[in-house]
């Protein structure tokens, strides 16, 4: 059996470091248990390994007294379905008859549609977003056992919510529903997860969210606990990896647990006892190429003429940073690179280092663009 994982939002065979994360997350936790509520956002690249975090904290708290702590995968909808989206998972979670629940809520005016095959009369008045989400949080919350309850939602994907004008201002409803309830004296505690440039986006929407849930970033993993995410899961099974080839998937995947997933998945298809370089030269191709895939293919082909001749130069060029000088003189027009720039970073294809420095989102990127030539390929250059 191969305990390495090949897709996000997979819980690994052998959790590795974020102690610090954790910590962070239990302190917040036992101050809002203490009567001073806390929220936060993870936010990250893809695959840094934000949903895994969230499971994890959900693991430590389950069997902690009166701590309900529930994960809510968010999807892409309008009010009615962030609603019951909350609602079914809590409902399923805490073990708590929705029917008995649906009568609870239709004494406080909330109208949402078809949740659980049920619909409210239309005769009730409709309240406010932020009353209702309220007045639903409060139901849940009263559902709870203890005398001292907390109860902690986990948001899993935070910007699949604020994709559209009907669903931009969830955060600042959501703001408004937290500081009533906490006002009140009810222990809720949010934590959610978001894309790297997440509260970008929620200052453009609602600057004011911002102000509630604190910031806190995912880095990758160190060298040593990715050694140690590579060499416990497979020593179970029977097979290690040596100290080179867990050097060189450090460096390439520059400590993203999803790209450590993917080439460890690969590496351990090729050996049978010892991954060794070899090994590792074996398995690459087909791993860049599993990626290529899922992701990095569908980017580049995104990506407009004069953004791909941008790729092309960053992947060719020796080092991993790049000027604004550099780029604009490297421009066949020789125009300003300013507005290329720019959205090349909104897309997530570029990452801008510090003020006139850019470079590309990751290495793993770079070894895509630079191995397969695709720029060669379709003539960009």
């Amino acid at each position: 059996m191969n305990p390495f994982k090949k897709r996000t939002g997979a819980f690994p065979s052998y959790f590795t470091g974020r102690n610090k994360e954790l910590n962070e997350l239990k302190r917040i936790f036992k101050s809002t248990k203490e009567g001073d509520p806390g929220h936060t956002i993870v936010y990250g690249p893809k695959g840094i390994g934000k949903t895994c975090l969230l499971l994890k904290f959900q693991e430590e708290l389950k069997n902690v007294e009166e701590t309900y702590a529930i994960r809510i995968p968010l999807v892409e909808g309008n009010f009615d379905d962030i609603y019951s989206l909350i609602i079914d998972k809590c409902t399923d979670d805490l073990n708590i008859q929705i029917s008995s629940f649906w009568d609870k809520l239709k004494g406080i005016g909330v109208n949402i549609p078809f949740l659980g095959g049920f619909t409210l009369s239309r005769d009730i008045p409709p309240t406010s977003p932020s009353v209702a989400l309220e007045k639903i949080l409060k139901t849940i919350y009263e559902e709870l056992e203890g005398k001292n309850p907390v109860l902690i939602l986990l948001f899993d994907d935070l910007q699949r919510i604020i994709i559209n004008e009907n669903t931009q201002r969830v955060l600042s409803i959501l703001q408004n529903a937290l500081v009533e309830l906490n006002l009140k004296g009810l222990k809720i505690m949010i934590v959610a997860t978001g894309s790297y440039d997440i509260f970008s986006k929620i200052q453009d929407y609602t600057d004011s969210a911002v102000r509630i849930f604190d910031p806190y970033e995912l880095m990758p993993l160190s060298p040593e606990e990715v050694k140690n995410g590579i060499q416990v899961p497979s020593e179970k099974h029977g097979k290690s990896f040596t100290n080179e080839v867990i050097e060189q998937i450090y460096q390439i995947s520059e400590g993203n647990p999803y790209y450590v997933q993917v080439m460890a998945h690969n590496c351990f298809e090729e050996s049978c006892k010892t991954v060794e370089m070899e090994n590792f030269e074996s398995a690459f191709p087909s791993a860049l190429n599993f990626l290529a895939q899922r992701e990095f293919r569908g980017m580049y082909e995104k990506s407009s003429s004069e953004e791909r001749r941008i790729l092309a130069l960053m992947a060719e060029n020796k080092s991993d940073v790049l000027s604004y000088k550099e780029i604009k003189e490297n421009n066949p027009k020789k125009s300003e690179p300013s507005s290329l720039l720019r959205n090349m970073t909104e897309k997530n294809l570029i990452l801008k280092e510090s003020r006139g420095k850019y470079k590309l989102r990751d290495r793993m990127f770079k070894e895509y663009l630079r191995t397969t030539k695709i720029y060669e390929k379709n003539g960009t250059i």
